[in-house]
This record gives structure tokens, C-alpha cells and sequence, in this order.
């Protein structure tokens, strides 16, 4: 804008030389008469140059997710302009444009842990700009101002979170890690104008060493895990064979105790149908089968003897 209107007035001073020099046509005949014509041609070209260069300068453009920070003959003026169509004084007022949407801002730095481990972390920062913090950020620190901030605010956090923990700790308690980094990080860059969004731990590095004693351990763990298993299994093994004998024995003593109660009822029975053919042989019932079973040529004399009778058998001759 400022060259329109350079051009501007040089078109205005030049026709303002045109036309005097067509004035003067009529002291001079020489002069040619189109001199002066082309003079407020001029003219007008120029003051039409300066309106332009005015009313261009007057306005400015603020892309959306940007703010816009108002510099005044070199100075922040600390007013901030918002999206859209803007106006500012011409000529006077420059506008830098900020960006306020996330941007990522990736680092590593390398600690000791609290078991003087040296421990290498990567950190992945998602980030804004606060758009009510942006002229001052300009003015103190300029447009580069997230390398100037983030980078020693991030190297001195991962050291001082990284003493708290052991090294191995820091794989095992890496949620806990990672929001104590976002915790202490957060605030530290909130101070300067800078929104934290998200932090992610990228990566854990460490060194030769504690990677083979670790890979050691982990060998070491596994054994006694597997020893542990073969142990478990032998007893089951054992339980299951001690449940299969028990299982044995007692079907072993339920088959003998059925058979002994078998036994037991059959002899019961047995008992009670011999009281039962004791308790029907009366006397007369035995002189009655004995005398049916003797022969024909048997003859028998039945005697009176007291209360009952006396059976006489003769002697039975051949």
C-alpha cells in the first residue's frame, strides 16, 4: 500500500507539472497545447492512486483460528484484532498475524531416575495459543516464542519428574508419569500464554545396562513362573490321583457293605423261617411225619404213657 501510494503522489506531483507547463503555452507557442490536458490527467491518476492506497491501508484480513496483534510505529499497541474484516489507521497501524489453533511441539530430554538410571524421554505436546495473551507474547517474545518457552519448560520437567521414580517404575507407572509431566508442564507454559492440550510420553530409552539386567530379571521371573507351574500341576496331578483312590476305596466299601447287608438280610430271613418251621413242629406234628414216612411192613404199637402217647418202634428185620 505504501507504494500505491508513492506512485500516488508521483503521479499527482507530475501532473501538477504537466499543467503549470500548459499554462504557460500561451507565453510560449512552442509549448504543445495536450501538455496541460495530460497534467490533470495526471492529477487525477495520482489523487485516485492515494484514495486507493488510503482505503486499502484502512483494512485488514484476519484468517479464522488466527488473532491479529496491532503494531504502531514499531510499538505493540497491546489491542488484538479478532477473525474477519478489521479496520486500522493507514500507513500507521501493521498487523502480525498469530495462529491460535493446536499445533504439535515434539522434544526428548535426558534425566536420571531416582536409581541414577539415565533415562532418554520423548514428549509430543498438542498446544494453543491463549488469543487474549498474543500481543503480550508478541512483544516479549516474539514469534518464535514456543521454542523459547516450551523446550527448557519441557527439559525441566522431565528432570524433575524423572528423579521421583526408579527406572523401571517409570514403564510400570506410566499413566502416573505422564500426568505428573502434564501437570507440572500445564502450568508452567499457562504462565506465558501457552494452552496445554494433551502431553504423550512418545518413548522411554535407557541404557545398555539396565536393559540386559531387566531382560535378566524377566528371564529369571519366568523361570520361577514356570517352576511354579510345574509345581501347581504336580499337585493337581497328585490331588486327582488321591481323589481317584478315594473314589475307589469308597466304592470298594459301598460294594462291601452291600454285600455284608445282603448277606445280613438273607440270614435274617433264613432265622426267621426256621423259628417259624421250629415254632409248627409240635410233638404230634413229629409223630405224624414219622409215621408217614414208615414203611408198610413196618408195624408200630402206640402205647399210652401218662399224659401223652408213647410211640413203640419194633426193631425192623431184614
Amino acid at each position: 500500500m505504501i507504494a500505491l501510494l508513492v506512485v500516488g503522489i508521483i503521479g499527482i506531483v507530475v501532473g501538477v507539472l504537466l499543467w503549470q507547463s500548459g499554462k504557460a503555452r500561451k507565453a510560449d507557442p512552442t509549448k504543445d497545447p495536450a501538455t496541460r490536458s495530460w497534467g490533470v490527467a495526471g492529477i487525477a491518476l495520482g489523487v485516485l492512486l492515494v484514495v486507493v492506497s488510503f482505503t486499502a491501508g484502512s483494512f485488514t484480513t484476519i484468517p479464522a483460528g488466527q488473532r491479529g496483534v496491532v503494531i504502531r510505529f514499531g510499538a505493540v499497541t497491546g489491542s488484538t484484532l479478532g477473525e474477519g474484516l478489521k479496520t486500522k489507521m493507514p500507513f500507521v497501524d501493521s498487523v502480525v498475524k498469530m495462529s491460535v489453533q493446536t499445533q504439535k511441539y515434539e522434544a526428548a530430554s535426558t534425566a536420571a531416575s531416582r536409581d541414577l538410571q539415565d533415562v532418554k524421554t520423548g514428549i509430543a505436546l498438542n498446544w494453543r495459543l491463549d488469543p487474549g495473551a498474543a500481543a503480550e507474547v508478541y512483544k516479549t517474545l516474539g514469534l518464535e516464542y514456543i521454542n523459547r518457552i516450551a523446550a527448557p519448560a519441557i527439559q525441566e520437567t522431565i528432570k524433575q519428574i524423572t528423579a521421583r521414580y526408579n527406572a523401571e517404575d517409570l514403564i510400570l507407572k506410566r499413566e502416573e508419569v505422564k500426568g505428573a509431566i502434564t501437570e507440572s508442564l500445564s502450568t508452567r507454559l499457562l504462565q506465558r500464554g501457552i494452552i496445554t492440550e494433551t502431553v504423550s510420553i512418545t518413548d522411554f530409552q535407557f541404557s545398555t545396562t539396565f536393559i540386559a539386567a531387566i531382560e535378566a530379571k524377566v528371564a529369571a521371573e519366568q523361570s520361577v513362573l514356570e517352576a511354579r507351574n510345574k509345581l501347581e500341576r504336580v499337585k493337581v496331578e497328585a490331588q486327582q490321583r488321591e481323589a481317584e483312590a478315594k473314589g475307589e476305596a469308597s466304592a470298594r466299601i459301598a460294594k462291601a457293605e452291600g454285600e455284608a447287608e445282603y448277606i445280613r438280610v438273607v440270614t435274617d430271613a433264613q432265622v426267621a423261617a426256621n423259628n417259624a418251621i421250629a415254632a409248627s413242629l409240635t410233638p404230634n406234628v413229629l409223630q405224624y411225619i414219622l409215621l408217614d414216612r414208615l414203611g408198610d411192613d413196618i408195624k408200630v404199637m402206640i402205647i399210652p404213657s401218662g399224659q401223652g402217647l408213647s410211640l413203640v418202634v419194633p426193631e425192623i428185620k431184614p
